[in-house]
C-alpha cells in the first residue's frame, strides 16, 4: 500500500494539554462550548479569503496523543455504560488506524492567519491538516439514519 503523508497548515491553540481533559467533549457533542485557536501558518493564509462569510467549518487534525488503535471501542463517554461495543469506523474514538479527528467547530472570527473558534475538542499544539466551511447542500442531507444508541447524545 502506498504511505500517504501531510505537511501540517497550521496548529492548534487550547488550553487542555491532556486528552483526558476533553472527555466532557464528548458528553456534550456540538454543544461543547471550548474557546480554540487555530494557527495557520502565515504561507497559507490567502487560503481564508471567503472563509469568514461561514458560521461553521470542519476542522481536520491529527491526534498525535492518540497511543493506541482499537478496531472495537466503547461509542460514547464512559458515563453511559449501556453503549453496546462497536467497530472503530462505527464511532467517533480517537484510537483510529489513522488518528486524524474530523470536529464541526463554530467560526468566531478570524484575524490574519489566526481562526477564533468554539466546540473544538483537540489539545494544544495538535496538527491541523485542512479546514473545509460546513455547506448544508453538501454536508447534511435531508433524509439521514443514525445508530440508535447515539441518542445518548440528544438528551
Amino acid at each position: 500500500m502506498t504511505k500517504i503523508c501531510f505537511e501540517p497548515i497550521g496548529v492548534i491553540a487550547s488550553e487542555f494539554e491532556n486528552p483526558k481533559d476533553l472527555i466532557f467533549a464528548c458528553e456534550k457533542g456540538l454543544n461543547t462550548m471550548t474557546k480554540s485557536k487555530i494557527v495557520l501558518n502565515e504561507n497559507f493564509e490567502k487560503g481564508l479569503n471567503g472563509l469568514k462569510d461561514f458560521s461553521h467549518i470542519f476542522v481536520i487534525y491529527y491526534l498525535d496523543q492518540a497511543n493506541k488503535i482499537e478496531l472495537m471501542t466503547h461509542p460514547g463517554p464512559p458515563t453511559e455504560t449501556s453503549l453496546p461495543k462497536v467497530g472503530v469506523f462505527a464511532s467517533r474514538s480517537q484510537y483510529r488506524p489513522n488518528h486524524i479527528a474530523l470536529r464541526l467547530v463554530k467560526l468566531i472570527k478570524i484575524e490574519g492567519n489566526i481562526l477564533d473558534v468554539e466546540g473544538l475538542d483537540a489539545i494544544n499544539e495538535s496538527k491541523v491538516l485542512d479546514i473545509k466551511p460546513y455547506v448544508k447542500g453538501f454536508d447534511r442531507p435531508d433524509d439521514f439514519k443514525t445508530a440508535s444508541w447515539y441518542d445518548w447524545l440528544n438528551k
